[in-house]
């Protein structure tokens, strides 16, 4: 099947990313299933434990809920979940173990990532179809031939906030946050980028979250707009300070429980995100009707990452009606488009960001047991 990965690339790769991260001593070896070579091995790699955000558990929630919904199609999706637990390092090497050892189909990442030129090559070694639903940059440009992202790209993301951001105050004026996690840096690079291609000079401030409230009580209460890079976990406290005639931009990444903590604030806040998950959408029917309704009453209100995890199965099983391999899923995949319920994407040997960025809207909280509302 085209599918003979160089093992021991694969592992001088990995130990020379493993060297550059903090390594987990809790980490325990995944067991590796029976494979049933006539179903779709499809694993989905995870923070279900460990600092790292955003939490998977939205994503595994979605993920089951549509192997629930599917569990007799054709051909049979068989699911397996991994706890990469915070760690750069197990990500990487439970991306190797089911690649080459597990001999997964295809593999989802649902962890925040450096998808730098090191990690573009441990996927292009892996040779099955990676697809990340957190947002990384276009894999094109790394050489991404197996790398497929259903987010949008951090750059596509900087820009609708910034095109908004700008039609309610001077840019200059505003702040941006980070506090420098792994999505935080990614974020900054691209505000920091887009601000540059506007010509402007952001104000950038880095805090700590031990730090965070109190060195950014004072600034909120005198910029327009602020930035927020990153999962808000670290600025929710300094969020609640903000007040009428600030708007404060989250990430993509929101989570709604830390959303609605936000409390009498949360009018202040939006974040981009799928328009189709938004309850207020008119017109929204199929994939992401089923989605918004079946996940509601199972976990709650969805998220833009969530309705991306459903997606990824959704165009992995669509994909391979053409066959299972892992070639013939990769070729599948670049060759058309699929209406799931966070956007159609379209991807092709040179786009491999599928998202459509006209989904996009800036969302809102409306309340913490009901789904987001497009501003």
């Amino acid at each position: 099947m085209g599918r003979a990965p160089s093992t021991g690339a694969f592992v001088a790769l990995v130990l020379v990313l493993g060297a550059c991260t903090a390594a987990n001593p809790s980490a325990t070896p995944t067991p590796t299933p029976t494979r049933d070579p006539n179903a779709l091995n499809v694993t989905a790699l995870l923070d279900l434990s460990g600092s790292r955000a955003p939490s998977g558990a939205p994503q595994r929630d979605a993920l089951q809920l549509w192997a629930d919904q599917h569990a007799s199609g054709t051909p049979r999706v068989k699911l397996k979940i991994t706890d990469v637990a915070g760690s750069p390092s197990k990500t990487v090497l439970e991306l190797r173990r089911e690649a080459v050892e597990a001999r997964a189909d295809a593999i989802i990442v649902g962890a925040s990532v450096n998808y730098d030129d090191a990690f573009a090559a441990a996927v292009q070694l892996a040779q099955v179809p990676v697809l990340f639903t957190l947002p990384i940059p276009e894999p094109a440009t790394r050489g991404g031939g197996w790398a497929f992202g259903l987010a949008p790209t951090p750059a596509q993301l900087a820009r609708v906030v910034l095109d908004d951001a700008a039609q309610r105050s001077v840019l200059s004026s505003g702040l941006l946050v980070s506090d420098e996690s792994t999505s935080a840096v990614t974020e900054r690079v691209a505000f920091v980028k887009e601000l540059a291609r506007r010509q402007v000079t952001p104000n950038v401030v880095t805090v700590t979250p031990t730090e965070a409230t109190q060195k950014l009580k004072a600034l909120l209460t005198t910029a327009p707009i602020v930035f927020f890079a990153g999962t808000p976990r670290t600025y929710l406290e300094a969020a609640r300070t903000t007040t009428v005639g600030t708007t404060a931009y989250l990430s993509y990444l929101c989570d709604f429980g830390e959303i609605g903590d936000l409390r009498d604030a949360a009018s202040l806040a939006v974040w981009p995100g799928s328009r189709w998950i938004a309850a207020s959408t008119p017109g929204t029917s199929g994939p992401a009707r089923s989605f918004m309704q079946s996940y509601t009453d199972r976990a709650g209100p969805p998220t833009s990452v969530a309705a991306s995890a459903y997606d990824a199965l959704g165009l992995l099983s669509s994909a391979a009606e053409g066959g299972i391999g892992p070639a013939s899923l990769r070729d599948k995949l670049q060759s058309g488009t699929f209406t799931g319920a966070a956007t159609t994407y379209t991807f092709s040997p040179s786009q491999r960001a599928g998202f459509n960025t006209g989904d996009l809207a800036l969302l809102r909280y409306v309340g913490p047991k009901v789904p987001p509302a497009a501003r």
